[in-house]
């Protein structure tokens, strides 16, 4: 009925989609005749949800950024197996039957293993370690059994990954060392709060005084909600989703 607000979970819209919605909203909003815009409550609201949207939306962009954490992540994977794959080749040349080619791997052996294991190391040890590993197996000293035992392909690899690796890490700690962090799911609690409490009073004073105002308003409003609505009955998810609060059910 026209006089109901359109039932909609939006606590179980993604962030992005809350965002959207907000978003809808307001410049639905946006169209009704100024001239009708008279009620000090409902201006305050606006307002308010308003001024939440923008510190929303700069956390979303946050959000954005710390995709970044899953790139480093994966840069961090491909490392760890050119470390892994290093190493196999020596343990491989240790077994050979050549007594030179056993001998170049042993040397090369007590040189690695004097890093303990560098894939067990953080980020920027790591970095250090493979770093220092390379330079130590392109010196005068090593680079000659490196050379014999055909293996420069695989401190190549190393070289390779580890400075992918650095250029990505580095670039997320200058960026974060310029962000402001935001906390998604409180300004998300506190923008949905604002919500609920302007949609019932939408409701109420449509229901109260059927003026132009709330009568627009309120079907402005359900036309959104009921999009979103629609959005999450189709939506098919493999776990169940939590349930909401009676607030959050307006």
């Amino acid at each position: 009925m026209e006089n109901n607000l359109e039932p909609l979970k939006a606590s179980f819209l993604t962030i992005m989609e809350f965002g959207q919605l907000m978003n809808r909203h307001l410049k639905d909003l946006a169209t009704i005749d100024q001239a009708l815009l008279t009620d000090q409550a409902y201006n305050t609201y606006l307002q308010q949800i308003t001024g939440k949207l923008v510190i929303y939306e700069k956390g979303i962009a946050q959000v954005r950024k710390n995709a970044e954490t899953e790139k480093i992540s994966l840069a961090n994977k491909a490392r760890n197996k050119a470390i892994v794959a290093f190493s196999v080749a020596l343990e491989l040349y240790g077994l050979s039957d050549d007594p030179a080619e056993a001998d170049a791997s042993r040397i090369l052996l007590i040189l690695y293993k004097t890093f303990k294991n560098p894939t067990k190391l953080n980020y920027e040890a790591k970095s250090i370690a493979v770093d220092k590993l390379v330079i130590e197996l392109e010196n005068e000293r090593y680079a000659g059994k490196v050379a014999f035992l055909n293996i420069g392909r695989y401190v190549a690899r190393m070289k390779t990954y580890n400075q992918q690796f650095k250029t990505l890490f580095d670039g997320r700690m200058v960026t974060e060392a310029s962000t402001v962090t935001y906390d998604m799911r409180t300004i998300r609690s506190e923008m949905l709060a604002v919500y609920n409490e302007f949609t019932a009073y939408i409701l109420a004073m449509r229901n109260a005084l059927k003026t132009p105002l709330f009568i627009t308003s309120l079907a402005l409003l359900n036309t959104a909600r009921n999009y979103y609505a629609d959005l999450l009955a189709r939506r098919k998810t493999d776990k169940p989703q939590p349930p909401a609060s009676d607030s959050e059910n307006l």
